[in-house]
């Protein structure tokens, strides 16, 4: 895994948290199901390992789970980043009934990872974001969502006022919110709603 065995033996103690590069490093080289590596729940392979392997997507482990295409791109939680890829670098496995339980439509899922600071303490950074592409048509009141404008990509919870202005807001009180009126909605669009992210320790 490219790893130096004082980091390996961090980890293992607990003295130190893997980052999501290291955590994926696991599911690339050993085949660990990641969503039972963040939550204990599940098998540690199993079908997962059957999945990413390309097995028959018609057996039970196929109807149970699903792979979420994992796009090697930064959604900024802080300053404006631009990091857009529009192929997806990979896969993670995660269970529909999950999903659907998250109040998500699974087979509009994707992932990508946060960048930065500004929506501390919810999300730290470098974690890793589903992201339901179905919910962007209403935007709720109090959810978070990953904007887009321009080539930048954006993770805010999104705030309705009784002027019709919505505000883009960060958890972080360093940073300040940004307000937009019906007349500037026009420059931002919706990728969708975070439904879930995986946060390292």
């Amino acid at each position: 895994m490219g790893l130096h065995v004082n980091s390996l033996a961090n980890y293992e103690r607990g003295d130190r948290a893997p980052n999501i590069d290291v955590l994926l490093a696991y599911r690339e080289n050993l085949h660990v199901d990641l969503h039972w590596l963040l939550t204990g729940e599940g098998e540690m392979f199993g079908d997962a390992l059957k999945l990413q392997s390309g097995a028959n997507l018609t057996s039970e482990a196929g109807k149970r789970l699903l792979a979420l295409p994992y796009f090697d791109a930064e959604a900024s939680a802080g300053v404006g980043r631009i990091a857009l890829d529009e192929l997806p670098s990979g896969s993670i496995a995660f269970e529909r009934a999950f999903l659907r339980n998250l109040g998500a439509s699974p087979d509009n899922c994707f992932i990508i990872k946060s960048y930065g600071d500004s929506m501390l303490p919810t999300i730290p950074d470098n974690s890793l974001l589903i992201v339901d592409e179905s919910q962007t048509e209403k935007i709720e009141h109090g959810c978070i969502y990953v904007f887009r404008v321009g080539e930048i990509m954006l993770v805010k919870r999104a705030k309705w006022h009784m002027t019709g202005k919505l505000e883009l807001s960060s958890d972080n009180d360093t940073y300040q919110s940004e307000f937009l009126d019906q007349t500037h909605a026009d420059t931002l669009s919706v990728l969708g709603r975070v439904v879930y992210f995986c946060r390292v320790p």
